[in-house]
């Protein structure tokens, strides 16, 4: 009858000294977490100090390229004229897309001053007319070449070529996006034009750079547009583009960076997209906030938010978008301008490109 007694008393003590040795472990393994997190030590900063600091991480590298024009086909080029702003001297000018060769006699310019290894935009210099025309010269922006902006000049000492072109204008745009201190912006789906006092400014939507930003294993292809949403005091640039990593893992997303004036707050919360017959509403978070030069101005900016592509289609596909940008203290409501709908539209088109593209091994079946 013993037997199982010392039987007992010897599982009893197996069990506390199991118990003991585990107490052990997860001390140490605590102790070593403790000492793991730990402010760097003195002899570390000794030793950087004498072989070197570690090298900092070197700015992404940026380029441009015209993003739709890549997608459909090879030797193929959509040529696109100005609006038609009843001039006989503007039928001379250049049209959208025109590709510059070795005989072309345009003395071209860096448009960014040899800034960055990638650089590829340039432009022309101040160009005049043969024909008569109101506006005295014309230079061209391209991009790898290819024409993309176009910049006409006039001289309105008597205030009446301004009226004259303002007026050619809403023939053709129907009405302003906005007017804003001398500037008043048009756009449809084929030009954003922002007419200022001495010149006019005209884009193709097309034709416009998207700038792709690249990171290790990651890039992101942003269509920014030509222009931001322009108020009293306040502006708005809200850029669609899609995230994408060497496993051809295609995401959708868009930023949004908003400035207002210092010493006022806004402090952006979300944004709301009311389309014809739903709301799409994304929470937003300040990612960063930067004050200008001049410290006049404040930009709050949120660089990264995701959306499906349904949600992307979706808003591509709506005859009317109402965008409202909500913050703590205030909020902004416009109708989006068709310069901010050709960035959705550039990246849905992108997205829709490459990630079918894959597909074309299946052809055979």
């Amino acid at each position: 009858m013993r037997e199982p007694k010392v039987w007992r008393k010897n599982e009893m003590e197996m069990e506390l000294n199991m118990k003991y040795y585990i107490a052990i472990i997860v001390l140490w393994a605590g102790m070593a977490q403790a000492f793991a997190q730990q402010p760097r030590l003195k002899q570390a900063d000794e030793y950087l100090a004498m072989t070197g600091q570690p090298d900092e991480t070197k700015k992404s590298t940026e380029k441009q390229c015209n993003l739709l024009g890549t997608l459909y086909g090879e030797n193929k080029r959509l040529i696109l004229n100005l609006p038609d702003l009843q001039d006989v001297g503007t039928r001379e000018v250049m049209p959208f897309g025109y590709k510059l060769n070795r005989a072309s006699e345009v003395e071209l310019t860096d448009a960014n001053n040899n800034q960055g290894e990638n650089n590829n935009l340039t432009e022309s210099s101040v160009r005049t007319f043969f024909n008569k025309s109101i506006f005295s010269g014309v230079s061209y922006q391209l991009c790898d070449s290819v024409v993309y902006g176009i910049t006409l000049f006039y001289d309105d000492h008597q205030h009446q070529r301004r009226a004259v072109i303002e007026k050619n204008l809403l023939r053709h745009f129907q009405q302003a996006d906005y007017e804003l201190e001398g500037v008043s912006v048009y756009s449809d789906p084929d030009y954003a034009v922002r007419l200022l006092p001495d010149k006019v400014e005209i884009y193709s939507l097309f034709h416009f750079p998207s700038v792709e930003t690249l990171y290790p294993g990651v890039s992101h292809k942003v269509w920014y547009g030509p222009c931001r949403y322009e108020t009293d005091g306040s502006s708005l640039m809200l850029a669609f583009y899609n995230q994408e990593t060497k496993e051809n893992n295609i995401q959708s997303a868009f930023n949004v960076s908003y400035k207002y004036p210092a010493g006022t707050s806004f402090k952006m919360t979300r944004i709301r997209f009311m389309l014809d017959d739903q709301t799409f509403e994304f929470p937003l978070e300040i990612e960063y906030t930067d004050i200008s030069d001049d410290g006049k101005t404040l930009e709050e900016r949120n660089t990264r938010t995701f959306l499906f592509p349904e949600e992307l289609k979706a808003i591509t596909r709506s005859q009317m978008i109402n965008v409202e940008l909500i913050g703590e203290e205030g909020q902004l409501l416009y109708k989006m301008p068709e310069f901010q709908r050709a960035s959705a539209y550039t990246a849905y088109e992108y997205f829709r490109w490459n990630v079918t593209n894959p597909m074309i091994k299946y052809t055979r079946w």
